[in-house]
């Protein structure tokens, strides 16, 4: 079972296909996601950086999904694969 929602990394998603959070978005957007839905306890500030930055790297685990494209320091977007149909 996922910690938070059905996952940090797939209510990013979530909510940049229903365009709640508009890209390029940043930490500061997550963890303004965070608050809105008040999961208790909070995922740290460590923890969203390593999830978005591991979510974007294609050197991390092959497991771990690859959501995200870095698209400067600090910013991502969902990567085409995760788009909501248009």
């Amino acid at each position: 079972m996922a910690k938070f929602g059905r996952g940090l990394n797939r209510e990013v998603v979530a909510e940049v296909n229903s365009g709640t959070i508009k890209e390029p978005f940043s930490v500061a957007d997550v963890k303004e996601m965070i608050q809105r839905k008040a999961w208790k306890p909070a995922p740290t500030e460590k923890y969203v950086n390593s999830c978005l930055a591991d979510a974007a790297s294609e050197n991390h685990s092959h497991t771990y999904g690859k959501y995200f494209e870095s698209v400067g320091v600090g910013k991502y977007r969902v990567r085409e694969a995760y788009k909501g149909k248009k």
